[in-house]
């Protein structure tokens, strides 16, 4: 595989993030921009149970891959009704879906399209979860 150097020095695979860097990007972002509520959230006990039970559900494999028949790995626990909505909704295991960071920039391209490519994501969305209490083997 290619390498590349980032500017940090350290030697990264071609077309993927350096892990130096990503991890001072997101501590710079959580300190300047993010939401102080929402960084709280995404701290919380709570939340962090929630999303290791998601990914365990998931098997650590991207369900909505998964449920169209391909095999990726997942990477990130995402609200089907983002959370700046429905709060309510935060710890729903019926709103969460574990995704591949490509599959997460699809989704969120489609929610930017505007309400009816939401909602047909959104739904989309659901039906690849699976039924409550059910996990992938």
């Amino acid at each position: 595989m290619l390498m590349r150097q980032c500017i940090c020095g350290q030697m990264v695979k071609q077309g993927k993030k350096c892990p130096v860097c990503s991890k001072k990007y997101q501590k710079q972002y959580d300190r300047t921009k993010r939401d102080k509520g929402r960084a709280a959230f995404y701290h919380s006990v709570n939340w962090k149970r929630i999303a290791e039970a998601i990914k365990a559900r998931a098997s650590g494999l991207d369900e909505y891959e998964l449920a169209h028949g391909r095999v990726v790995r997942g990477t990130i626990v995402h609200h089907i009704e983002p959370l700046s909505e429905r709060p309510d909704l935060g710890l729903d295991m019926r709103n969460l879906i574990y995704v591949s960071d490509l599959t997460h920039q699809i989704v969120h391209a489609e929610y930017g399209k505007g309400e009816a490519a939401c909602a047909r994501m959104k739904e989309k969305l659901r039906e690849a979860v699976p039924p409550f209490g059910k996990f992938f083997v």
